[in-house]
Protein backbone atom coordinates (compact mmCIF):
# COMPACT_ATOMS: atom_id res chain seq x y z
CA UNK A 1 0.00 0.00 0.00
CA UNK A 2 2.66 2.31 0.77
CA UNK A 3 4.45 1.66 -2.93
CA UNK A 4 0.86 2.77 -4.69
CA UNK A 5 0.61 6.01 -2.36
CA UNK A 6 3.82 6.87 -3.45
CA UNK A 7 3.12 6.18 -7.06
CA UNK A 8 -0.23 7.96 -6.50
CA UNK A 9 1.30 11.01 -5.56
CA UNK A 10 4.40 10.92 -8.36
CA UNK A 11 1.57 10.47 -11.01
CA UNK A 12 -0.53 12.89 -9.45
CA UNK A 13 2.76 15.47 -9.33
CA UNK A 14 3.37 15.17 -13.38
CA UNK A 15 -0.41 15.67 -13.86
CA UNK A 16 -0.41 18.56 -12.06
CA UNK A 17 2.77 19.58 -14.06
CA UNK A 18 1.56 19.25 -17.09
CA UNK A 19 -1.79 21.20 -16.84
CA UNK A 20 0.43 23.78 -15.15
CA UNK A 21 2.58 24.15 -17.77
CA UNK A 22 -0.19 23.79 -20.72
CA UNK A 23 -1.75 26.68 -18.32
CA UNK A 24 0.83 29.00 -18.25
CA UNK A 25 1.59 28.71 -22.27
CA UNK A 26 -1.62 30.09 -22.68
CA UNK A 27 -1.94 32.21 -20.19
CA UNK A 28 1.25 33.78 -20.16
CA UNK A 29 1.73 34.02 -23.74
CA UNK A 30 -0.94 36.10 -25.00
CA UNK A 31 0.53 38.52 -22.39
CA UNK A 32 4.11 39.35 -24.08
CA UNK A 33 3.22 43.19 -25.54
CA UNK A 34 7.07 42.70 -26.69
CA UNK A 35 6.97 39.65 -28.79
CA UNK A 36 3.86 41.25 -30.30
CA UNK A 37 5.50 44.46 -30.97
CA UNK A 38 8.52 42.74 -32.53
CA UNK A 39 6.05 40.90 -34.93
CA UNK A 40 4.35 44.45 -36.42
CA UNK A 41 7.67 45.78 -36.85
CA UNK A 42 8.83 42.91 -39.09
CA UNK A 43 5.47 43.01 -41.23
CA UNK A 44 5.79 46.89 -41.10
CA UNK A 45 8.86 46.35 -42.87
CA UNK A 46 8.17 43.93 -45.56
CA UNK A 47 5.80 46.22 -46.09
CA UNK A 48 8.07 49.34 -46.83
CA UNK A 49 10.39 47.00 -48.83
CA UNK A 50 7.17 46.13 -51.05
CA UNK A 51 6.51 49.98 -51.38
CA UNK A 52 9.97 50.66 -52.33
CA UNK A 53 9.69 48.02 -54.78
CA UNK A 54 6.90 49.37 -56.88
CA UNK A 55 7.76 52.50 -56.58
CA UNK A 56 11.12 51.41 -58.49
CA UNK A 57 8.90 49.71 -61.25
CA UNK A 58 6.85 52.62 -61.48
CA UNK A 59 10.56 54.94 -62.31
CA UNK A 60 10.97 52.20 -64.47
CA UNK A 61 7.98 52.62 -66.77
CA UNK A 62 6.86 48.50 -65.66
CA UNK A 63 4.28 49.76 -63.48
CA UNK A 64 1.29 52.21 -64.82
CA UNK A 65 0.08 55.32 -63.05
CA UNK A 66 -3.62 53.16 -62.29
CA UNK A 67 -1.74 49.89 -61.29
CA UNK A 68 0.48 51.89 -58.66
CA UNK A 69 -2.03 53.90 -57.34
CA UNK A 70 -4.11 50.47 -56.43
CA UNK A 71 -1.09 48.43 -55.45
CA UNK A 72 -0.48 51.91 -52.92
CA UNK A 73 -3.66 52.17 -51.41
CA UNK A 74 -3.29 47.84 -50.69
CA UNK A 75 -0.45 48.67 -48.88
CA UNK A 76 -1.75 51.74 -47.22
CA UNK A 77 -4.95 49.08 -45.82
CA UNK A 78 -2.23 46.61 -45.32
CA UNK A 79 -0.13 48.65 -42.78
CA UNK A 80 -3.62 50.49 -41.03
CA UNK A 81 -4.49 46.94 -40.59
CA UNK A 82 -1.20 45.44 -38.81
CA UNK A 83 -0.71 48.66 -36.35
CA UNK A 84 -4.10 49.58 -35.77
CA UNK A 85 -5.39 48.19 -32.23
CA UNK A 86 -7.92 45.25 -31.78
CA UNK A 87 -11.24 46.39 -31.66
CA UNK A 88 -12.69 45.78 -27.19
CA UNK A 89 -14.99 43.24 -28.16
CA UNK A 90 -12.49 41.08 -30.08
CA UNK A 91 -10.13 41.66 -27.17
CA UNK A 92 -12.22 40.38 -24.48
CA UNK A 93 -12.44 37.56 -27.10
CA UNK A 94 -8.65 37.45 -27.34
CA UNK A 95 -8.17 37.72 -23.30
CA UNK A 96 -11.15 34.73 -22.44
CA UNK A 97 -10.05 32.28 -24.72
CA UNK A 98 -6.53 31.16 -22.97
CA UNK A 99 -8.20 30.82 -20.01
CA UNK A 100 -11.18 29.07 -20.69
CA UNK A 101 -8.66 26.66 -22.68
CA UNK A 102 -6.46 26.26 -19.65
CA UNK A 103 -9.54 25.29 -17.67
CA UNK A 104 -11.41 22.50 -20.22
CA UNK A 105 -7.48 21.29 -20.36
CA UNK A 106 -7.49 21.02 -16.24
CA UNK A 107 -10.03 19.20 -16.77
CA UNK A 108 -9.64 17.14 -20.08
CA UNK A 109 -6.12 16.01 -18.94
CA UNK A 110 -6.85 14.60 -15.74
CA UNK A 111 -10.18 12.74 -16.69
CA UNK A 112 -7.96 10.85 -20.14
CA UNK A 113 -5.55 10.11 -18.16
CA UNK A 114 -7.29 8.43 -15.58
CA UNK A 115 -9.68 6.81 -18.17
CA UNK A 116 -6.56 5.54 -20.02
CA UNK A 117 -4.97 4.11 -16.86
CA UNK A 118 -8.22 2.34 -15.70
CA UNK A 119 -8.66 0.84 -19.26
CA UNK A 120 -4.72 -0.50 -19.98
CA UNK A 121 -3.10 -0.14 -16.78
CA UNK A 122 -3.27 -2.15 -13.65
CA UNK A 123 -6.59 -1.19 -11.55
CA UNK A 124 -5.86 -3.78 -8.66
CA UNK A 125 -5.26 -0.51 -6.49
CA UNK A 126 -9.21 0.38 -6.25
CA UNK A 127 -11.46 -0.87 -4.19
CA UNK A 128 -13.76 -3.98 -4.97
CA UNK A 129 -16.49 -2.98 -6.20
CA UNK A 130 -14.40 -0.26 -8.54
CA UNK A 131 -12.62 -3.37 -9.59
CA UNK A 132 -15.71 -5.79 -10.29
CA UNK A 133 -17.12 -3.02 -12.93
CA UNK A 134 -13.68 -2.54 -14.50
CA UNK A 135 -14.24 -5.66 -14.86
CA UNK A 136 -17.32 -6.24 -15.92
CA UNK A 137 -17.39 -3.42 -18.62
CA UNK A 138 -14.39 -4.96 -19.92
CA UNK A 139 -15.74 -8.43 -20.31
CA UNK A 140 -18.92 -7.03 -21.50
CA UNK A 141 -16.68 -5.25 -24.42
CA UNK A 142 -15.05 -8.61 -25.37
CA UNK A 143 -17.97 -10.53 -25.31
CA UNK A 144 -19.61 -7.59 -27.54
CA UNK A 145 -16.77 -7.59 -29.67
CA UNK A 146 -16.20 -11.29 -30.51
CA UNK A 147 -20.41 -12.05 -30.37
CA UNK A 148 -20.34 -8.69 -33.44
CA UNK A 149 -16.80 -11.08 -35.11
CA UNK A 150 -19.31 -14.62 -34.93
CA UNK A 151 -22.36 -12.78 -36.66
CA UNK A 152 -20.26 -11.20 -39.61
CA UNK A 153 -18.31 -14.42 -40.12
CA UNK A 154 -22.12 -16.28 -39.92
CA UNK A 155 -23.14 -13.95 -42.40
CA UNK A 156 -20.56 -14.47 -44.98
CA UNK A 157 -21.13 -18.27 -44.21
CA UNK A 158 -24.89 -18.20 -44.86
CA UNK A 159 -24.17 -15.92 -47.92
CA UNK A 160 -22.36 -18.71 -49.39
CA UNK A 161 -24.00 -21.58 -47.94
CA UNK A 162 -27.82 -21.30 -47.64
CA UNK A 163 -28.13 -24.81 -46.18
CA UNK A 164 -26.13 -23.93 -43.19
CA UNK A 165 -28.58 -24.76 -40.46
CA UNK A 166 -26.74 -23.79 -37.19
CA UNK A 167 -25.51 -20.71 -38.68
CA UNK A 168 -29.38 -19.72 -39.37
CA UNK A 169 -29.75 -21.24 -35.75
CA UNK A 170 -27.30 -18.86 -34.07
CA UNK A 171 -28.64 -15.94 -36.25
CA UNK A 172 -32.25 -16.04 -35.79
CA UNK A 173 -31.42 -16.48 -31.67
CA UNK A 174 -28.82 -13.36 -32.25
CA UNK A 175 -31.49 -10.96 -34.30
CA UNK A 176 -34.46 -11.97 -32.43
CA UNK A 177 -32.76 -10.84 -28.84
CA UNK A 178 -31.35 -7.76 -30.81
CA UNK A 179 -34.35 -7.21 -31.50
CA UNK A 180 -33.53 -6.80 -35.23
CA UNK A 181 -36.92 -8.65 -35.90
CA UNK A 182 -37.27 -8.68 -39.62
CA UNK A 183 -33.56 -10.54 -39.82
CA UNK A 184 -34.94 -12.72 -37.27
CA UNK A 185 -37.67 -13.64 -39.16
CA UNK A 186 -35.83 -14.53 -42.38
CA UNK A 187 -33.73 -16.64 -40.17
CA UNK A 188 -36.13 -18.77 -38.71
CA UNK A 189 -37.62 -19.12 -42.19
CA UNK A 190 -34.21 -20.90 -43.09
CA UNK A 191 -34.59 -23.15 -40.09
CA UNK A 192 -37.71 -24.22 -40.87
CA UNK A 193 -37.11 -24.89 -44.56
CA UNK A 194 -33.72 -26.87 -43.80
CA UNK A 195 -35.36 -28.71 -40.42
CA UNK A 196 -39.13 -29.02 -40.63
CA UNK A 197 -39.41 -30.82 -37.32
CA UNK A 198 -38.35 -27.76 -35.52
CA UNK A 199 -41.18 -27.62 -32.90
CA UNK A 200 -39.17 -24.27 -31.17
CA UNK A 201 -38.46 -22.24 -34.72
CA UNK A 202 -41.84 -22.29 -35.60
CA UNK A 203 -43.27 -20.84 -32.44
CA UNK A 204 -40.33 -18.34 -32.86
CA UNK A 205 -41.43 -17.39 -36.35
CA UNK A 206 -45.12 -17.32 -35.53
CA UNK A 207 -44.12 -14.87 -32.83
CA UNK A 208 -42.24 -12.83 -35.07
CA UNK A 209 -44.88 -12.61 -37.91
CA UNK A 210 -47.27 -10.91 -34.90
CA UNK A 211 -44.63 -8.63 -34.13
CA UNK A 212 -43.77 -7.67 -37.80
CA UNK A 213 -47.01 -7.27 -38.58
CA UNK A 214 -48.01 -5.06 -35.78
CA UNK A 215 -50.00 -7.56 -33.88
CA UNK A 216 -51.71 -9.23 -36.64
CA UNK A 217 -53.29 -12.84 -36.27
CA UNK A 218 -52.76 -13.82 -39.74
CA UNK A 219 -53.64 -17.55 -41.00
CA UNK A 220 -49.72 -17.99 -41.34
CA UNK A 221 -49.75 -17.18 -37.96
CA UNK A 222 -52.10 -20.00 -36.89
CA UNK A 223 -50.06 -22.38 -39.19
CA UNK A 224 -46.45 -21.81 -37.60
CA UNK A 225 -48.23 -22.21 -34.70
CA UNK A 226 -49.87 -25.42 -34.82
CA UNK A 227 -46.99 -26.99 -36.70
CA UNK A 228 -44.80 -26.20 -33.21
CA UNK A 229 -48.08 -27.92 -31.22
CA UNK A 230 -48.00 -30.80 -33.67
CA UNK A 231 -44.85 -31.49 -32.58
CA UNK A 232 -44.29 -30.31 -29.88
CA UNK A 233 -48.26 -30.21 -27.99
CA UNK A 234 -46.86 -28.47 -24.64
CA UNK A 235 -44.37 -25.89 -26.28
CA UNK A 236 -45.47 -23.27 -23.99
CA UNK A 237 -45.23 -19.92 -26.54
CA UNK A 238 -46.67 -22.03 -29.27
CA UNK A 239 -49.60 -22.86 -26.98
CA UNK A 240 -50.12 -19.26 -26.11
CA UNK A 241 -50.10 -17.80 -29.88
CA UNK A 242 -52.85 -21.09 -30.91
CA UNK A 243 -55.00 -19.64 -27.71
CA UNK A 244 -54.97 -16.19 -29.20
CA UNK A 245 -55.51 -16.93 -32.24
CA UNK A 246 -58.25 -19.58 -31.70
CA UNK A 247 -59.71 -16.64 -29.49
CA UNK A 248 -59.89 -14.10 -32.31
CA UNK A 249 -61.36 -16.03 -34.67
CA UNK A 250 -64.13 -17.48 -32.24
CA UNK A 251 -63.27 -20.53 -31.55
CA UNK A 252 -63.32 -20.16 -27.68
CA UNK A 253 -64.04 -24.05 -27.15
CA UNK A 254 -60.27 -24.76 -28.37
CA UNK A 255 -59.06 -21.64 -26.75
CA UNK A 256 -59.63 -22.77 -23.62
CA UNK A 257 -58.40 -25.73 -24.29
CA UNK A 258 -54.80 -24.26 -25.47
CA UNK A 259 -54.92 -22.34 -22.58
CA UNK A 260 -55.58 -24.95 -19.95
CA UNK A 261 -52.75 -27.07 -21.35
CA UNK A 262 -50.38 -24.17 -21.06
CA UNK A 263 -51.63 -23.72 -17.58
CA UNK A 264 -51.14 -27.19 -16.37
CA UNK A 265 -47.71 -26.46 -16.82
CA UNK A 266 -47.73 -23.22 -14.25
CA UNK A 267 -47.53 -23.81 -10.52
CA UNK A 268 -50.67 -22.44 -8.79
CA UNK A 269 -49.99 -19.39 -7.40
CA UNK A 270 -48.11 -17.58 -9.61
CA UNK A 271 -49.24 -14.66 -11.44
CA UNK A 272 -49.43 -16.09 -15.12
CA UNK A 273 -51.11 -18.75 -13.83
CA UNK A 274 -53.95 -16.35 -12.41
CA UNK A 275 -53.45 -14.88 -16.37
CA UNK A 276 -54.13 -17.77 -17.89
CA UNK A 277 -57.52 -18.70 -15.65
CA UNK A 278 -58.55 -15.26 -16.25
CA UNK A 279 -58.34 -16.11 -20.07
CA UNK A 280 -59.76 -19.68 -19.92
CA UNK A 281 -62.63 -17.74 -17.65
CA UNK A 282 -63.17 -15.36 -20.63
CA UNK A 283 -63.13 -18.01 -23.20
CA UNK A 284 -65.94 -19.97 -21.82
CA UNK A 285 -68.38 -17.15 -20.85
CA UNK A 286 -67.72 -15.88 -24.81
CA UNK A 287 -68.83 -19.73 -26.16
CA UNK A 288 -70.87 -20.56 -23.94
CA UNK A 289 -69.09 -23.07 -22.14
CA UNK A 290 -69.67 -24.20 -18.90
CA UNK A 291 -66.26 -26.36 -18.66
CA UNK A 292 -62.86 -26.84 -20.27
CA UNK A 293 -63.63 -29.12 -23.27
CA UNK A 294 -61.47 -32.43 -23.16
CA UNK A 295 -58.08 -32.15 -24.38
CA UNK A 296 -57.08 -34.30 -26.95
CA UNK A 297 -53.96 -34.56 -26.10
CA UNK A 298 -53.02 -36.32 -22.35
CA UNK A 299 -51.20 -34.55 -19.51
CA UNK A 300 -48.03 -33.69 -19.60
CA UNK A 301 -45.43 -36.32 -17.05
CA UNK A 302 -44.96 -34.58 -14.14
CA UNK A 303 -41.11 -35.44 -14.28
CA UNK A 304 -41.08 -34.02 -17.84
CA UNK A 305 -42.86 -30.45 -16.72
CA UNK A 306 -39.19 -28.62 -16.81
CA UNK A 307 -40.59 -25.92 -14.21
CA UNK A 308 -40.83 -21.85 -14.43
CA UNK A 309 -37.14 -21.81 -15.97
CA UNK A 310 -38.19 -24.03 -19.22
CA UNK A 311 -41.57 -22.20 -19.21
CA UNK A 312 -39.33 -18.78 -19.21
CA UNK A 313 -37.21 -19.31 -21.89
CA UNK A 314 -40.09 -20.77 -24.45
CA UNK A 315 -42.23 -18.22 -23.59
CA UNK A 316 -39.29 -15.63 -25.25
CA UNK A 317 -35.58 -15.56 -23.78
CA UNK A 318 -37.10 -15.07 -19.79
CA UNK A 319 -39.69 -12.26 -20.73
CA UNK A 320 -43.03 -13.72 -18.92
CA UNK A 321 -46.32 -13.42 -20.58
CA UNK A 322 -47.78 -10.15 -19.79
CA UNK A 323 -44.64 -8.51 -21.14
CA UNK A 324 -44.27 -5.08 -23.69
CA UNK A 325 -43.30 -6.03 -27.10
CA UNK A 326 -39.76 -5.90 -27.96
CA UNK A 327 -36.05 -8.08 -27.96
CA UNK A 328 -36.79 -12.13 -27.75
CA UNK A 329 -40.44 -11.97 -28.75
CA UNK A 330 -43.54 -9.76 -29.27
CA UNK A 331 -44.89 -9.96 -25.82
CA UNK A 332 -47.20 -12.70 -25.75
CA UNK A 333 -49.74 -11.51 -22.99
CA UNK A 334 -49.50 -8.34 -23.79
CA UNK A 335 -49.54 -8.43 -27.16
CA UNK A 336 -52.06 -11.69 -28.45
CA UNK A 337 -54.55 -12.40 -25.65
CA UNK A 338 -57.80 -10.59 -25.37
CA UNK A 339 -57.93 -8.34 -21.72
CA UNK A 340 -60.61 -9.75 -19.52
Amino acid sequence: MKYELIFAAVALALLLGVVALFAWRLLMGRTDERREWARVEENVEALRTEYARILEQRSAGRLSESDFKEREEELVLRVIDETAGEAPEHDRSAKNLPMLTAVALALFIPATTVGAYLYFGDFSSLDEKAVAQVEAARAQAASERNMAETVSKLEASVKKNRDNLEAWEILGEHYNSTGNLSEAQIAYENVVRLDPKNANAYAELADLLIANSEGDLSPKVEEYALAALALDPYHQKALMIAGAVEFNHGRYADAAIYFARLRSQVPEGNEIHATLSEQIEMALRMGGLTEIPKDPVPPKPADAMGGMGMMMQKLGGGAAPGADSGAGGMGLMGGTLPKP
